[in-house]
């Protein structure tokens, strides 16, 4: 309908201006590099505070601590900072937001971090504390989500496993009440026909004679999946067998069958949907840098008086300070790296990934302060002389090189993009400009004013002359 088609368009040209201008784009991949040297670092402080005492950790390696701290603060502020302007927008919408499974995981995760490394810097050791561990799968979940609008078969992946673990949660049930039904009979006729009689305490998990149901569960779990050997079979009598071999059949040939045919049923669909997924992703970046720059570059308001405009320079000034903490305390790590490397109490790992993440997190930076740069100079008098000349076209050209590859991949340029019709393929997938979007926008209410003019005018007809009504009008009531 012309009213889709008139939404598609004004929602297009905002996600188009709104994340594919280069500062966000700049910002985006700075954080998504960001995480991957919180991860790092928090994995080196981990590893540092198991290998090294409290005392000598705290005196010669707290940089880390404080890097890893840092990054997880501003990404706390961050998320914050989304919900407190989405609250001034609507309330059902920040609860929405706020409520949805992959945001509160980024909650958690930001507080988690947090908790982490004040706990490992008051106590000094991990020992027992198994939730460390945890934390940093979180992270890697939370980089996942992060990443997800970069490309349309990412974003597709992304969804698809979210969706299939969503529909395998009765699978799962049945799975689990399998394993017990197995399990549970194998222990006992095992057990009642004197077959544990003669085992000693060292024996396999296979043998089903444990004392806790526990281990008979996990033993049989991996009977199901294909983990049963003919020699766990020797000495059991025939029932003992056939219960075997059952659960081996239900679990190798059934079950797994139809998680196969799940997963491939549900990765087919995400296909058909993969434009539609992709959009959510984009639409959702869109909403979230919308939000962010509400917070912390608020529009000019003349009845604000100066509030806002010291509002604004602090903003500024933060961000600034965030990237001078990060940078002095990466480059200190870089150094203490080197020389726990040389030690041999950094493995090689750690040490090579800490600095391939600080390379690309300084390449954008330098690209982004480039822009910045190019930018002044183009408004700048003082810099006139400099505009337009072969330094200023060779810095915009190499700075917006990265600007131009990103969006080309979300599929504003010529890269990936949703099918059109025929009628459309002609038509090249560019954003559109200001003045091309305020005219598509009048065109359209040209058109709905020509509609409502036609239709009143076929009803007026009907209604003094009697004439029948438009068959397709009908058809739309």
């Amino acid at each position: 309908s012309l009213y889709e088609v008139g939404t598609t368009q004004a929602v297009t040209y905002i996600v188009e201006s709104t994340v594919g201008r280069p500062l966000p784009v700049y910002k985006k991949f700075m954080e998504m590099f960001l995480l991957l040297v919180l991860m790092t670092s928090y994995r080196i402080v981990v590893e540092l505070v198991y290998a090294i005492p409290e005392e000598e950790f705290l005196r010669r390696y707290q940089e880390f601590w404080v890097l890893a701290l840092s990054i997880a603060v501003y990404f706390g502020i961050h998320d914050v900072a989304i919900l407190f302007s989405l609250a001034f927008t609507e309330e059902r919408l920040v609860m929405r937001y706020a409520c949805s499974f992959r945001n509160m995981i980024g909650y958690v995760t930001c507080a988690s971090v947090i908790a982490v490394l004040s706990m490992l810097h008051i106590k000094g050791n991990v020992e027992g504390r198994n939730y460390v561990g945890i934390v940093s799968g979180l992270l890697w979940w939370k980089f996942l989500l992060h990443v997800k609008g970069m490309s349309q078969n990412l974003s597709t992946m992304i969804y698809t496993i979210m969706q299939i673990a969503a529909t395998l949660k009765y699978f799962m049930v049945i799975f689990l009440i399998g394993i017990f039904f197995f399990a549970d009979m194998i222990d006992i006729v095992k057990k009642t026909s004197g077959e544990c009689d003669n085992v000693d305490g060292d024996m396999d998990l296979e043998a089903f004679c444990s004392l806790t149901p526990l281990q008979s569960y996990l033993a049989m779990y991996g009977v199901m999946i294909g983990g049963m050997e003919i020699s766990s079979l020797e000495g059991s009598s025939p029932l003992v067998s056939v219960l075997f071999v059952a659960a081996s059949f239900c679990g190798v040939i059934v079950l797994v069958n139809i998680l196969i045919a799940i997963v491939t049923r549900e990765y087919e669909k995400a296909q058909e949907r993969s434009c539609i997924w992709f959009a959510r992703a984009r639409l959702e970046a869109a909403a979230e840098q919308v939000a962010i720059e509400k917070v912390w570059n608020p529009p000019d308001d003349p009845n604000s008086g100066i509030a806002r405009k010291i509002w604004r320079m602090f903003a500024k000034a933060k961000h600034a300070a965030f990237l001078i903490v990060v940078e002095v305390f990466l480059i200190k790590s870089l150094l203490s790296c080197e020389s726990l490397n040389k030690d041999g109490i950094l493995g090689d790992f750690l040490y090579v990934a800490l600095i391939l993440c600080a390379i690309l997190y300084h390449f954008f930076v330098v690209a982004a302060t480039s822009y910045i740069f190019a930018k002044h100079i183009c408004k700048s008098p003082g810099f006139q002389w400099l505009r337009g000349s072969k330094f200023h076209i060779a810095m915009l050209k190499i700075c917006l090189m990265p600007v131009c590859r990103y969006t080309s991949s979300l599929g504003f340029g010529n890269g990936e993009s949703c099918e059109r019709d025929a009628d459309d393929s002609d038509e090249v997938n560019r954003p559109l400009s200001r003045n091309e979007f305020l005219g598509k926008q009048a065109h359209f209410e040209n058109i709905i004013q020509n509609s409502l003019t036609a239709t009143e005018t076929r009803i007026m007809r009907a209604v003094i002359f009697g004439d029948d009504l438009d068959p397709a009008f009908k058809n739309s009531d």
